[in-house]
């Protein structure tokens, strides 16, 4: 059976704790610093709303504040709305361009759309600014492979892995990316090191599933797929592959039970599950 390969990335903005700039010279810098800190605690507590306003008002009392410009950015961000989040995030990049978090971040933003072109160069200026960023290798890593350059997404993904080892979602990547390219041992190894780092991580145990249907190993797809779905059991993509993967050896019933658990929590693929069991089709397991 072909597996669709589909990138399970870590796209995260950095915290608002980035370090104020401002120097408080005169009453408009305290006071942009004061309306900032403001904006800090709405964020946090997704009041996205009232951050905004306080944030536009940090940057009216000092219309260079970058850190502002950089945290309103993140809050449309959240919010969903792309256009403004690009917008803040370059103006941010306007005045302190050589901050790498700011980089990242309008990264991220073009990253979540799809603008993967874009994406691109702002990561690998934020790895430019700073070769220790690791959460900007893994974003740069993510944006190759999604390109296809899963060789060079390898690449980066090893070298944020050897500033944070013990990062389980950085060998999920890596293993992810590795699939890719088709080196099944590295998945294997990358994999299981994931799950020693964080034995609840679902995610990993899927994708363990897909790479043992892959290799035609379904007892231990099977096992590996059962697990996912104990430690989550809302998980679709891992019900899915299931019940993919009982259908594939001909287990009508049983791909059926599964049909009926995927109907609740994700009706589109119970319906493309529901539809493929009775036209006896191979699906392609769900590697995300």
């Amino acid at each position: 059976m072909k597996v669709k390969h589909r990138l399970a990335t870590i796209i995260t903005l950095l915290s608002l704790n980035l370090c104020v700039a401002a120097q408080a010279v005169n009453e408009n810098d305290h006071l942009a610093v004061r309306y900032y800190q403001e904006g800090e605690r709405h964020y946090e507590a997704r009041r996205y709303d009232e951050a905004i306003a306080a944030f536009n008002r940090a940057i009216k009392a000092r219309p260079d504040f970058a850190v502002a410009f950089n945290d309103l950015g993140m809050t449309y961000a959240a919010m969903g709305q792309h256009d403004e989040a690009v917008k803040n995030f370059r103006e941010a990049i306007h005045w302190r361009p050589n901050i790498a978090v700011f980089h990242n971040n309008l990264g991220c933003e073009y990253f979540r759309t799809g603008e993967l072109e874009l994406a691109l160069p702002a990561f690998e200026r934020a790895v430019a600014l700073n070769s220790d960023y690791a959460m900007a290798l893994n974003n740069l890593g993510a944006t190759l492979s999604e390109m296809g350059r899963s060789r060079e997404a390898i690449a980066n993904y090893e070298k944020a892995l050897k500033l944070k080892p013990d990062w389980a979602q950085g060998h999920r990547n890596l293993a992810l990316a590795s699939f890719q390219a088709g080196d099944y041992d590295k998945v294997l190894a990358e994999l299981k090191e994931a799950i020693r780092l964080k034995p609840d991580y679902y995610e990993a145990y899927n994708n363990l599933g897909v790479l043992y249907h892959k290799q035609g190993n379904y007892s231990e797809a099977s096992n590996n797929l059962r697990q996912a779905i104990s430690l989550n059991p809302d998980y679709a993509d891992a019900i899915f592959n299931l019940g993919a993967l009982q259908l594939a050896l001909r287990q009508k019933d049983a791909a059926l039970n599964q049909y009926q658990k995927l109907k609740r929590v994700d009706p589109g693929l119970a319906a493309g599950l529901y539809g493929a069991i009775y036209r006896g089709m191979v699906l392609d397991l769900r590697n995300r």
